[in-house]
C-alpha cells in the first residue's frame, strides 16, 4: 500500500546540510526532514486524543506506543513501518540572495546581513509514501492524513513554522487521502482506540497536542511574506501603527512566537542559561494549486512546557515575565487580536 503526493516548493525552501547557507542539488527535499515534521503532528494528534480522554499520567508514554506502533511511525525502539522516497520530476530553481541583498523574507535577509544565502522555489516532486510490510488499511490513511496534514500547516526545513520551505500539493495518487484541514484531522484522531482514563483536564497539557480548547487552527487573508514576517516585532509594530519604530503590539508577550538565541545580550534570556523553545505558533501560506486548500494556515498550540520564568532585556531596560496559564491565554489573546486585520476564518475546532 502507497500513497504518491506530487509536490512544487511555494515559499523559499532551505533544508541545510554542511553549508547550511547552499542548496543540497542531491535532497532539495530530505526524506529524514518530511519524517520528522510527520512525527512531529503525529505526536501532537496522538497526544490530543489522550488528553482528551482524561490520559494524563500516562500521556508521554501511550503517545509514544500509539506513534511507533498504532500508527507505525517507529521510535528509537522500533522501526518506522513505511519507506519515504522523494523524486525530483523537475529541478527547482536555486536563487541567490547576495551579501546585504533584501527580499523582504525576514529569516533570508537577515542571513544575507553578512553572507550569500540559496534558496530553492518551484520545481516539481514525487513523494512517496510505502508501506514496508502488510499495513491495515484504516492505519495506513490515519497516517497518511497525519502527512497531509504536517504538509499543509507548516513547511519543511528551516523556518518551517514561519511559513518557509511550505510546500504544495499539485495532485494525490494511490490510497493518498483527500479532504480539508477539518476532515484530515478527524480522520488522523479515528485511529486512535483509547478508553477514558478520568475527567477532561482544564489545565494546559504538558506539550503541544491537538486537543479541543489547546489548539486552533485558521485561514487568514495575508499571503507570503506578510505572515513569514509577523514573527518580526518591527513588521508588527507597522503592521499596527505603521511605523517600524512603534511599540510592539505583542509587547512581553512576543516569546509566544518563539525564544531563539539572544542577539548581542539582548532578548529573552533565563538567568542562568539561554531561553530556546520553539514557536507555539504556524504559519503556512498555500497557492490556490493546494488540493488540501488554498490557504494561508495559521495554527496555535497552546501547552505548559514553557520556561516559568523569563527575562527581557533590551533597549537599556529590563522586565522579569513570570510565564503561566493566563499569561500564556495572553499571548493568545494579543496574537488574535494582531491578526483580526486577516480576516481570520476558524476551521478547527
Amino acid at each position: 500500500m502507497r500513497a504518491v503526493f506530487e509536490l512544487t516548493i511555494n515559499t523559499p525552501l532551505s533544508m541545510g546540510w554542511y553549508d547550511p547557507d547552499v542548496v543540497d542539488t542531491r535532497f532539495y527535499i530530505r526524506p529524514t526532514s518530511v519524517k520528522g515534521v510527520w512525527r512531529w503532528w503525529a505526536r501532537a494528534v496522538v497526544g490530543g486524543v489522550l488528553y482528551e480522554a482524561g490520559c494524563v499520567k500516562e500521556l508521554e508514554s501511550e503517545t509514544a506506543k500509539i506513534v511507533a506502533g498504532d500508527l507505525g511511525l517507529g521510535s528509537t525502539g522500533a522501526a518506522s513501518a513505511y519507506r519515504i522516497l522523494v523524486r525530483v520530476l523537475k529541478a527547482p530553481d536555486i536563487r541567490r540572495l547576495r551579501r546585504r541583498e533584501r527580499r523582504g523574507v525576514q529569516r533570508l535577509d537577515l542571513l544575507a546581513l553578512s553572507r550569500e544565502v540559496e534558496y530553492a522555489e518551484g520545481g516539481r516532486f514525487e513523494l512517496v509514501v510505502e508501506a514496508r510490510s502488510r499495513v491495515d488499511r484504516d492505519k495506513f490513511t490515519a497516517a497518511a492524513s497525519v502527512l497531509a496534514l504536517a504538509l499543509t500547516l507548516q513547511g519543511l526545513g528551516k523556518g518551517g513554522r514561519k511559513s518557509l520551505g511550505v510546500v504544495d500539493v499539485l495532485n494525490i495518487r494511490d490510497h493518498g487521502p483527500r479532504g480539508g484541514v477539518k476532515e484530515l484531522i478527524e480522520t488522523a484522531r479515528s485511529a486512535v482506540k483509547t478508553q477514558r482514563c478520568g475527567a477532561e483536564p482544564k489545565a494546559l497539557p504538558p506539550f503541544p497536542v491537538l486537543a479541543k480548547d489547546f489548539f486552533e487552527v485558521y485561514t487568514v487573508s495575508a499571503g507570503f511574506p506578510d505572515i513569514h514576517n509577523i514573527f518580526l516585532r518591527p513588521y508588527r509594530a507597522r503592521l499596527v501603527s505603521g511605523g517600524f519604530a512603534a511599540p510592539d503590539p505583542m509587547d512581553h508577550d512576543a516569546w509566544f512566537f518563539g525564544l531563539p538565541r539572544s542577539q548581542r545580550g539582548t532578548g529573552y534570556v533565563l538567568r542562568d542559561k539561554e531561553a530556546r523553545r520553539a514557536s507555539a505558533v504556524f504559519a503556512a501560506a498555500h497557492s490556490q494549486r493546494h488540493v488540501y486548500g488554498g490557504f494561508t494556515y495559521f495554527s496555535i498550540f497552546l501547552s505548559g512546557d514553557w520556561p516559568p520564568q523569563l527575562e527581557w532585556v533590551g533597549g537599556g531596560g529590563r522586565a522579569v515575565i513570570k510565564i503561566d496559564e493566563a499569561r500564556i491565554r495572553q499571548a493568545r489573546n494579543r496574537l488574535l487580536q494582531l491578526i483580526q486585520r486577516w480576516n481570520p476564518n476558524r476551521l478547527w475546532p
